[in-house]
């Protein structure tokens, strides 16, 4: 009975201790006290983890700069490789094709003019294919790079139609090019690539051409906001191409058959790097073509012009091979290749009267040899013994004789990666020429 009579008062305790404001007190401080363990609980656990975190965060960047680095240490590798590849292979290209030149120029007997056009068309082709590859290889790596300065649009594609008019000339076909009367005179560009465009898709051209002709043609399409869209077509009587393989000669690797490759030769890759160096210009390309009566690449580039005063044509006249004549050099070849030596000795004896031709075999020679003699221009290689061609070029432009520190001096190496040539320059060279 008296424990039924405890618990009652019990109850009626606390009933009236919670009807209380110090019990709504104690419920308030244990609630925060609740509250605040778990505060601190989940701070101390957020603070765990942050610092977990932060340890990954600072893992997994020195792993992504390690990443980075190794790739960036890959491509340079690779541009080397690319580099030394061009430089190894065109060095003893480069004798073969000019010497090969030269000795059809000395008047051959009908038999061993046979064996040296086999010769030349061999090495050319295997030209192409180093060209082709190497091209492509920057394209892959995202590291063609494009010029945007001032260039004359009709010298541009006359020197293209030069250096391709050797093959026309050898075929017996007719090569020709004409501008419109409202093509800028001057536009603003790339003209190496512009070049090499022409140079693939003419030279292209007449290799497919066994008889008859090819023409590159250029218009202005419109002229808007000081940007010019500049057609240019090339078209030939050669060979055509078929209806249903119109859309896969811009593949790569890809001809139109392989008895094509067999006759013909190259890799397929020359429309396919054509391709992309227009429309990585912001340009298009397209081909017109029948079977047996011949193609019609068309390409379209806009150029920005400056000023519309110069929208003119010099001289619309495909005669575009005029030559400066010159006489009485005094040149310093310096070139550590003894067949490259011969060949151009050579050349340069049979392209200018009365040339006075000096050879330095290494750099050190030749910086030695300028400052003792003194000469009219100096044809440099790049990578030579004992010292390379930029090391040279720097000695010779720090004389403080100025007639020696001014003397023109052109880069005439294997290695044509824009990195290598833009090296050229940076040391001091005037010009670049590209072997072979």
């Amino acid at each position: 009975m008296s424990f039924i009579v405890l618990q009652a008062n019990l109850v009626v305790l606390q009933s009236s201790f919670r009807n209380t404001w110090y019990f709504d007190v104690c419920i308030i401080l244990v609630s925060v006290s609740i509250i605040y363990y778990f505060i601190q609980k989940r701070i101390k656990e957020s603070a765990s983890e942050q610092k977990v975190l932060r340890e990954k965060i600072r893992n997994a960047t020195k792993d992504l700069q390690e990443e980075i680095k190794r790739a960036e240490d890959s491509e340079k590798a690779k541009e080397q490789f690319l580099a030394n590849m061009s430089h190894e292979i065109r060095t003893p290209m480069n004798a073969i094709v000019q010497a090969t030149r030269l000795l059809l120029e000395k008047d051959p007997k009908e038999e061993q003019r046979k064996y040296f056009h086999i010769i030349k068309q061999s090495s050319d082709n295997l030209l192409v294919i180093i060209n082709d590859i190497l091209d492509l290889s920057k394209i892959e790596a995202g590291r063609i790079n494009f010029e945007s300065i001032d260039f004359d649009l009709q010298e541009t594609v006359a020197a293209a139609y030069n250096i391709v008019k050797i093959n026309a000339d050898e075929k017996k076909l007719a090569l020709n090019y004409s501008f419109a009367e409202d093509v800028p005179l001057t536009v603003t560009g790339d003209p190496y690539r512009l070049t090499q465009i022409i140079i693939n898709l003419a030279g292209n051209a007449i290799k497919f051409t066994e008889k008859g002709f090819v023409t590159i043609q250029v218009t202005c399409l419109e002229v808007k906001e000081q940007m010019a869209m500049i057609k240019f077509e090339i078209a030939d009587s050669g060979i055509g191409i078929a209806a249903d393989k119109l859309d896969y000669i811009f593949n790569m690797f890809t001809q139109e058959s392989s008895s094509t490759t067999r006759k013909f030769g190259g890799t397929g890759l020359g429309l396919a790097i054509s391709k992309r160096l227009v429309e990585l210009q912001g340009g298009t390309i397209h081909v017109e073509s029948e079977l047996s009566k011949g193609s019609v690449f068309s390409i379209i580039i806009p150029y920005k012009v400056r000023d519309k005063t110069q929208i003119t044509v010099k001289n619309t006249s495909t005669d575009n091979t005029v030559k400066p004549i010159l006489s009485d050099l005094k040149i310093l070849l310096a070139e550590d290749n003894e067949f490259n030596q011969m060949v151009a000795v050579d050349t340069l004896e049979s392209s200018i009267k009365n040339a006075t031709i000096d050879v330095a075999k290494n750099g050190r020679e030749a910086v030695e040899m300028i400052l003792k003699n003194g000469y009219d221009v100096v044809l440099m290689d790049v990578q030579m013994p004992e010292m390379d061609g930029h090391e040279a070029t720097r000695i010779i432009r720090s004389s403080a004789d100025e007639k020696i520190n001014s003397v023109p001096i052109i880069a005439m190496t294997a290695s044509v990666i824009k990195a290598e040539v833009d090296k050229c320059f940076e040391s001091g060279m005037n010009e670049f020429v590209g072997k072979p």
